[in-house]
């Protein structure tokens, strides 16, 4: 199956002109929106436009930021300069560049897509049901990009027209009116996509996708004052329909998910799409960086003596951005039943440098022998017991967040991409998985949970437990689900999620979604700071400082900024 190629528009200039699964680059001077735009070939760049900012979120530090830190998972490792995103401090103001990034690029992108939408009544010549199927394509696209905005923004500039010169003024319209456009527009891209997802290239919205996106827009909606009566039931029947009616299966092994050479497997509904072609990959995908401790600085005696950065599986080029917390690897328990901690992290390393060896304190040690080792159940004072007869760098669990271990931590290995062309390069090839099937499954088992259908909810959850057992542990992992979903309610379902989805950029938009974010962050967030400083008002995100400047009249900022 090809594979989705994105291009940028910029300006109204087609910069870059795509063709089947190969992009070439032509530099066109007189192209103008209306000349451009009502051709077929132009109609399908500005569909394609609309993708590209995808990219500046999915596998971009900045969507991790907004989407990881200042959760119940995942705090600020050593490195980086967003750890006021994690910590809620005073940095996380208008002029904070990660409000900025999603705020610009998502609205480029609805622009992209109105000028699709607007101007296809105007194209000629062009095949009514390619035509169709890239409006929906436009119609998923403007309802994904006003779905983020309204949730991390709250009220947020609604327009469905096209800007083609400067505008300067701006209003912010109520929620509800912009997830009636949002509905509206997913209900269109489910009319107008194939149901067959093989008759889209790898990467385009397809009907299932649109469904999976609208379930999550309903069950959103069904916890705001504006719900309606119906969002809840719609959700799951949405949701319910992507695992009955389609060809795609949960992965028998949860670790091939991820695997890089194994990117268009049937568990994926939706992904972003990168490649390895330096001059069409754009910043590439950077999460390969950000979930890696600083390995090659620890090994052996704890002075990094016999590591060194490699493009063989387990090292990789460290950025050491986003740790897990002590409560989310303590959700991984019992690891004996539960294989999603062995299968995503990442907990060993071994010596890899035959030339830095540290011989003078361990005469024996050699290529191959373990490096470090992070223990899931020794205290802090067995790994001190043990350390001095170990002829690596040991750590635990327990000892993983102390001060001197900030930058050392288990490695997620669902973003490992070493199809890179050094060890050293930052822009990833591996596409960005946005839906999968298991997390229908959760949609479900959350809108069912919400109507009060506990069974149910239990039923779709234990389909995402089984896959996750060890084999011959089936039975134990699925026992007690109905009765911890009873004892614990929404918790449980989100502890779920968390060993399910960890590091995949979901986690502060459903603890806010669920209503569960204060509390969540309070009990567990792996710092003080975000403990301390999380107030009602970071429910929202701030308005960035450039809207506002640039807007007749200022444009509303929300409260507490």
């Amino acid at each position: 199956m090809n594979k989705l190629t994105y291009t940028s528009i910029l300006s109204l200039l087609i910069l870059i002109v795509a063709s089947c699964d190969v992009l070439n680059e032509e530099v066109v001077s007189d192209v103008t929106a209306e000349t451009h735009f009502t051709t077929p070939s132009g109609f399908e760049d500005a569909v394609n436009g609309a993708y590209e900012p995808l990219r500046s979120f999915y596998g971009a530090e900045q969507g991790g930021n907004l989407t990881e830190y200042g959760t119940d998972l995942i705090q600020n490792a050593g490195h980086g300069g967003f750890h006021y995103m994690n910590q809620y401090n005073a940095g996380l103001n208008s002029e904070a560049s990660p409000m900025q990034t999603l705020w610009d690029n998502y609205y480029i992108a609805i622009n992209s897509a109105n000028a699709a939408i607007n101007r296809a009544s105007e194209i000629e010549d062009m095949d009514e049901g390619l035509k169709n199927t890239r409006l929906g394509e436009a119609h998923f696209l403007r309802a994904h990009y006003y779905f983020h905005l309204v949730e991390h923004f709250g009220p947020v500039h609604l327009t469905t027209e096209e800007t083609i010169g400067v505008e300067i003024e701006a209003t912010r319209a109520p929620e509800s009116e912009v997830y009636t456009q949002i509905v509206s527009d997913l209900e269109t891209a489910i009319n107008n996509l194939p149901s067959d997802p093989s008759e889209q290239e790898w990467g385009r919205a397809t009907e299932p996708a649109a469904k999976m996106l609208l379930s999550q827009v309903l069950l959103t909606r069904g916890y705001k004052d504006f719900a309606e009566s119906d969002d809840y039931s719609r959700a799951a029947t949405l949701a319910e329909s992507v695992i009955n009616d389609y060809n795609f299966r949960l992965l028998d092994d949860y670790e091939m998910i991820f695997d890089n050479d194994n990117e268009e497997n049937e568990e994926i509904i939706w992904a972003v799409q990168y490649g390895k072609d330096p001059l069409i990959n754009g910043p590439g995908n950077r999460s390969h960086l950000y979930y890696r401790p600083w390995y090659e600085v620890y090994g052996g005696d704890g002075s990094g003596a016999g590591l060194v950065r490699s493009l063989e599986p387990g090292y990789g080029r460290p950025w050491i951005r986003f740790k897990m917390t002590p409560f989310a690897l303590q959700n991984y328990r019992p690891i004996d039943q539960d294989s999603r901690y062995k299968k995503s992290f990442q907990d060993t390393w071994y010596y890899n440098d035959a030339a830095s060896l540290p011989t003078d304190e361990y005469p024996n040690v050699a290529v191959g022998d373990t490096a470090i080792y992070i223990d899931p159940d020794m205290t802090a004072q067995e790994v001190e017991q043990n350390q001095d007869s170990a002829p690596y760098y040991l750590m635990s669990w327990a000892t993983a967040h102390t001060n001197e271990n900030i930058n050392m931590f288990p490695s997620l290995k669902k973003h490992d991409d070493f199809q890179r062309p050094s060890v050293n390069e930052a822009a990833g090839n591996k596409d960005y998985i946005v839906y999968r099937l298991a997390e229908a499954y959760l949609f479900a088992a959350e809108a069912r949970y919400q109507m009060g259908e506990l069974p149910a909810a239990a039923d779709h959850i234990n389909a995402v437990r089984e896959r996750a057992a060890w084999p011959g542990e089936e039975a134990n992992i699925t026992a007690n689900t109905l009765a911890n979903l009873q004892n614990e309610g929404l918790d449980y379902i989100l502890d779920e999620r968390g060993r399910e989805f960890y590091g995949e950029q979901k986690r502060w938009i459903t603890l806010k979604r669920t209503g569960k974010l204060l509390e969540r962050v309070r009990n567990y967030a792996g710092l003080q700071e975000s403990r301390d400083n999380i107030e009602e008002r970071h429910l929202l995100r701030p308005i960035p400082a450039t809207q506002i400047n640039r807007t007749d009249g200022g444009y509303e900022q929300n409260p507490g900024y």
